[in-house]
């Protein structure tokens, strides 16, 4: 009968633990003293995981429960992966960027930024927020609606153009106070970015304005969030047809 061989275990280094919480603090756009605060935790504290220096394990636990994950992440005894199994976690890790992009965002605060928002092919909006959130996020969604009908009326796509003395300035105003009242309400930051995206039927890639609403009571850094990550491929059809189900 063969022997099993007992399976090789170990526990997170210092300095395992020091590239884990850079990159996961990195992930949440969070500066030092943010996790610290977050954590519960000095400033030193973090300094000294950061740089590969014992703590003690309380301190672990709260830096753990700070970033999200388990509190004896940092101190669990694991068992070693063997070749194999390590490349197969290593691309479980990255599966959920298979078949997207990074985009960058930024807070929508201006007019060039909607105008710029309203020049795409469509609109893509994400929220975080609680359900009590809702009236205002559909608020918001109505009137980014009408920003993209009247321009496509100025520019001609969607029936005659309006007359010249049409106070769209007036428009954007109303929209950005909408973001304005929404980010204030409900402790968020609203973020705007575009891309190019390839339309699943194939052709030239389409522009893609993103618009994601994030609360800064689940990531207090969020209005510090430069990056977030949208589909490479759209169903164009679909968000035309959406686009006009949305005018009935």
């Amino acid at each position: 009968m063969d022997t099993l061989e007992p399976l090789e275990t170990f526990v997170l280094d210092e300095a395992a633990i020091a590239s884990f919480v850079k990159l996961q603090r990195t992930f949440n756009g969070w500066k030092q003293d943010m996790l610290a605060a977050e954590a519960g935790v000095s400033l030193a504290t973090v300094s000294r995981v950061e740089r590969g220096l014992k703590v003690r394990p309380a301190q672990l636990r709260k830096l753990a429960r700070a970033l999200g994950k388990p509190e004896d992440e940092f101190l669990r005894v694991r068992v070693r992966p063997t070749p194999e199994e390590a490349a197969a976690n290593f691309v479980e890790m990255f599966a959920w960027t298979e078949g997207r992009v990074p985009v960058a965002v930024a807070p929508l605060r201006t007019e060039h930024q909607l105008r710029t928002m309203l020049a795409t092919f469509s609109l893509l909006l994400d929220s975080d927020l609680d359900d009590d959130a809702a009236g205002d996020v559909a608020e918001l969604r109505e009137w980014f609606g009408l920003a993209t009908f009247v321009q496509a009326e100025r520019e001609g796509v969607i029936g005659p153009k309006p007359d010249r003395d049409f106070r769209v300035r007036r428009l954007w105003r109303d929209v950005l106070d909408c973001v304005e009242r929404l980010e204030r309400s409900h402790a968020a930051v609203v973020l705007t970015g575009t891309y190019a995206a390839e339309p699943l039927m194939g052709g030239e890639p389409i522009m893609i304005a993103i618009i994601a609403i994030r609360s800064r009571r689940r990531n207090p850094a969020a209005s510090t969030i430069t990056t977030l990550w949208a589909d490479a491929k759209v169903d164009e059809r679909q968000m035309v047809a959406d686009y006009f189900e949305g005018l009935d």
